[in-house]
């Protein structure tokens, strides 16, 4: 009986060598394909790259590699700081082919809107649209469409009708505001704009259609400006246009009703026209300046960054990235 015992563990344990030497040749075999594979997948990642950068050695071979920053922490009080120009006499301007845009976000009755909510205090009229500000007794900013055509026409004397505007519900500045201040009730949106309907005209005289301006700023360079955007619309045949005060802070006020006077004034010009679609803005101190317009020209976005407005949102991203983010000098002047 002992004798069959031995037997039996005999073949159990010659049956468990035999199974295992099968499992390592199987294994081996295993591996050897696994490592030809990756080899292989190696070899056609490499050749992709190569094609795709049409050279034999991909760049990230031929360049260190940079360290990323943290962003710098944000201090929230801090003043929002007066734009930086671009010193430079190139400009920065995407290469796109605006053939190839459908403009169909233009026929929109808001387009020439900066983005706004239903709660905001939105007064359209039927040559502009202005969003008022209570908290400083001024527009935010007006938007209209200026027409070559329009002022073409001939032209009606302002009669200075400044009035209160019924449509704020809140009430207007008023005329006892501006009283002995000091400044001029300047025009956000230009009579003169206006000036082809008798209309038209008298509508550009709501108080809230006004802004302490210094006389000097508002009878000098701000004039100035209006003057160039009237002969844009000429040469352009209808452009948009958004204008208004920076009104980022607290300010000195004038007037019962404590009206705001802003430091700064922007102005956003925009035309929707093929071939050449085309943007520019400006960024001007409340004062006199002898300083040629285009010194005065800024990014739209940086007059977003300023103001906390986003102007034309129905524009695709990557056209609103092209006009808002570069500086079309040489297409304008």
């Amino acid at each position: 009986m002992a004798k069959r015992k031995a037997a039996v563990s005999s073949r159990g344990t010659a049956k468990k060598k035999t199974t295992s030497g099968r499992k390592g040749k199987k294994g081996g075999f295993n591996l050897w394909k696994f490592s030809l594979a990756l080899i292989i997948l190696i070899c056609i990642g490499y050749a992709y790259l190569a094609i795709k950068e049409e050279k034999l050695i991909p760049s990230f071979f031929d360049e260190e590699a940079t360290p990323v920053l943290a962003p710098e922490k944000v201090d929230p009080q801090q003043e929002i700081p007066e734009p930086i120009k671009e010193t430079s006499t190139q400009e920065k301007e995407e290469k796109l082919d605006f053939d190839s845009y459908d403009l169909y976000f233009a026929k929109a009755f808001d387009f020439a809107w900066p983005a706004y909510e239903a709660d905001q205090a939105i007064v359209e009229r039927p040559y502009y649209t202005l969003r008022y500000s209570e908290e400083h007794e001024q527009a935010m900013w007006v938007a209209y469409i200026l027409y070559a055509d329009s002022l073409r026409q001939d032209t009606f004397e302002r009669k200075d009708d400044f009035r209160e505007d019924t449509r704020i519900k809140t009430g207007s500045a008023s005329l006892s505001d501006y009283k002995g201040s000091g400044y001029d009730r300047g025009h956000i949106a230009p009579a003169a704009d206006f000036s082809y309907s008798e209309f038209a005209l008298s509508q550009s005289f709501f108080m809230s259609n006004m802004s302490p301006q210094d006389p000097s700023f508002n009878r000098g360079i701000w004039k100035k400006l209006e003057e160039q955007v009237r002969s844009w619309a000429m040469e352009n045949e209808q452009i948009y246009v958004v204008t208004g005060p920076v009104l980022n802070k607290q300010y000195k006020t004038i007037g019962p009703n404590k009206v705001s006077v802003p430091e700064y004034y922007y102005k956003v010009v925009l035309d929707m026209r093929k071939p050449e679609i085309k943007a520019i803005a400006f960024i001007m101190r409340n004062e006199a300046s002898s300083a040629p317009l285009s010194s005065f020209v800024v990014t739209i976005d940086s007059v977003e960054q300023l103001t906390g407005l986003d102007f034309f949102p129905g524009i695709s991203d990557e056209l609103e990235d092209a006009l808002e983010g570069s500086l079309m000098i040489l297409k304008w002047f």
